[in-house]
C-alpha cells in the first residue's frame, strides 16, 4: 500500500532532490516548510544552495498542475503542499503554533487521523522526531543518502608469503596474483617468521606491489604502525589520484598528507604547488566576524594545518639579511607561499576553479556533504592529486551524521575503483596522553 510521507525542511535542505527519492509513495510538504526555505535561499553557503535548488524543482513541478492539489512525480508518486491543520486542539495544552516545528506536527498528527495510509514524517532533526513520537506520530530519518562502511579488518586483506615469494617480491617490485583481487587494497603480508610487511595491490588488481622507497621517510617522518605505511604507500602512487584517509583524532592522517605533499611538491617537484583547505565549520560557539583581510579571517579556522605546517618545517627555518644587515625572519611556511608552492585556502572559494597539477589536502572532510566532496574532485585538473582526511566520529555539521557524510560516502561509492585508494587508520600516535584519553572518554 502506498504510504505518505511529510518532509521536514531539515530534509530538503540536506538534499533538495529528497522530493524525488520516496518512488510512488505520497509526498506532502507543509506550507510552513516552504516558508523555512524560502528564508534560506539567499545564504551563500550550501544550505542556501540547497534551499534554491529545492525551490527550483517546486517551481518546475508547478508547470505540470496545481500543486496544492497533487502534481505528479516521475515514478508514479504524487507530491502536494498542505495548507490547512492548524489547529491548537490538536497538539498538546500551550503548544506554540507560531513554531514551524508545532506546525509541521500539526499537520502530520492531522495526516495520520485522516489517513487510511500509512503516514510518516521524515526528518534530520532529532528533537523532532522524539516529540512527533510523543504525539504518536510515525516518523524517520532520511535514508537515502546513508552508507554503511564494512567493518575496518574486512578491508585488509591478509595472506601469508612464502620465503619464494618474499625473495621475488624483493628482486622485481612485485608478485603476481593468480586471482586478481580490488584494485588499491591494503595487504597484511605475514612472512615465514611472523614478521608482517606492508603491501598494496596494483590499480590494475594482478599483481603486488612492493616500493621499499614509498614507506621510508618523508620530510623526516616514518610510519609508526601498519596503517601509516599503507597511507605513505597511497600517497606516494602517482597512479592512484584520490586517497582517503579516516581516523581518529591523532592516527596521524593530516600530518601523513602534509610530509608526503611537501616532499613531493618542494623536493621531488612532481606537483607545482600544494594546496590545503579545510570547511568552514566551527567547533562549539563561533566567535563571530573576525577582523582583517580574507588571510588574517580564515587564520583560526586554518590553524591546525599551521601547526602541522610548522612542526614539519621547524628545523628549515630560512633567514634573509637586508643590505642594512637588518635581520628579516621569515617562516618557512611564509617562504613558501611566497613562492607559490603552498597555498592555504578555505573551501568557500573553490566553487568554479580548476586546479592542475597540484597536491590537494582537503582537512576535516567529513564535515562535508556529498555534494560538496563532489564539487571538490571535479576541480581537479590534469595531474592533481587530491587527498581526504577525516574523522567520522567528529562531525559538527548541523545535517550530517556518520552515516551521511561526503566522507563515507565517497568510501562508499569509489571504493574499487583504479584512481582511488583509502585507508582506515586506528592507531593514535599523537601522545600517549590523547590515546588513551581517546579510549577512555
Amino acid at each position: 500500500m502506498q504510504k505518505v510521507y511529510v518532509l521536514d525542511s531539515s530534509v530538503l535542505l540536506h538534499d533538495p532532490n529528497a522530493i524525488f527519492q520516496f518512488r510512488d509513495n505520497d509526498v506532502v510538504i507543509p506550507y510552513v516548510v516552504l516558508e523555512e526555505i524560502e528564508s534560506k535561499k539567499r545564504l551563500q553557503e550550501n544550505v542556501g544552495r540547497a534551499a534554491r535548488e529545492a525551490i527550483r524543482h517546486l517551481d518546475r513541478l508547478r508547470g505540470k498542475g496545481q500543486i496544492s492539489q497533487g502534481v505528479i512525480l516521475p515514478d508514479g508518486g504524487k507530491i502536494r503542499i498542505e495548507l490547512n491543520h492548524y489547529s491548537n486542539e490538536i497538539l498538546p495544552l500551550k503548544s506554540d503554533l507560531s513554531l514551524a516545528d508545532n506546525r509541521i506536527l500539526a499537520v502530520s498528527l492531522n495526516l495520520t487521523r485522516e489517513e487510511k495510509r500509512t503516514v510518516i514524517l521524515v526528518t534530520k532533526d532529532i528533537a523532532m522526531r522524539v516529540k512527533a513520537d510523543a504525539l504518536g506520530v510515525l516518523t524517520e530519518d532520511y535514508s537515502n543518502d546513508k552508507v554503511v562502511l564494512p567493518s575496518i579488518m574486512d578491508e585488509i586483506v591478509t595472506m601469508p608469503l612464502e620465503d619464494a615469494m618474499v625473495a621475488e617480491l624483493y628482486r622485481n617490485k612485485y608478485i603476481p596474483l593468480q586471482t586478481p583481487m580490488p584494485p588499491n587494497r591494503c595487504i597484511k603480508a605475514v612472512l615465514s617468521d611472523e614478521s608482517v610487511l606492508p603491501l598494496v595491490s596494483s590499480s590494475d588488481g594482478k599483481k603486488l606491489v612492493y616500493r621499499m622507497e614509498q614507506i621510508l621517510a618523508s620530510w623526516d617522518i616514518r610510519p609508526k604502525n601498519l596503517e601509516q605505511a599503507w597511507a605513505l604507500i597511497m600517497l606516494k602512487n602517482p597512479e592512484i589520484k584520490l586517497v582517503n584517509l579516516m581516523g581518529p583524532a591523532g592516527t596521524g592522517k593530516t600530518l601523513l598528507a602534509l610530509a608526503s605533499g611537501l616532499e613531493q611538491t618542494v623536493q621531488a617537484e612532481v606537483y607545482v604547488r600544494m594546496l590545503c583547505a579545510r570547511p568552514i565549520v566551527p567547533f562549539g560557539r563561533d566567535i563571530g566576524f573576525l577582523p582583517g583581510e580574507k588571510d588574517q579571517k580564515v587564520r583560526p579556522y586554518m590553524q591546525p594545518i599551521y601547526d602541522n605546517l610548522e612542526y614539519l618545517l621547524r628545523p628549515r627555518r630560512e633567514k634573509e639579511r637586508d643590505k642594512n644587515g637588518d635581520a628579516l625572519v621569515d617562516s618557512a611556511i611564509d617562504l613558501l607561499i611566497k613562492k607559490r608552492q603552498l597555498e592555504i585556502e578555505v573551501l568557500t572559494y573553490i566553487r568554479g576553479r580548476s586546479i592542475p597539477n597540484q597536491f590537494m589536502i582537503i582537512d576535516e572532510a567529513q564535515n562535508l556533504s556529498a555534494h560538496e566532496v563532489k564539487t571538490i574532485i571535479t576541480r581537479a585538473g590534469e595531474g592533481t592529486k587530491i587527498v581526504l582526511c577525516g574523522d567520522l566520529d567528529q562531525i559538527d555539521h548541523p545535517y550530517l551524521d556518520k552515516e551521511s557524510n561526503g566522507l563515507a560516502y565517497i568510501a562508499s561509492r569509489l571504493n574499487g575503483q583504479s584512481f582511488y585508494g583509502q585507508v582506515r587508520l586506528v592507531h593514535g600516535e599523537r601522545s600517549e596522553l590523547a590515546t588513551l584519553t581517546a579510549q577512555l572518554l
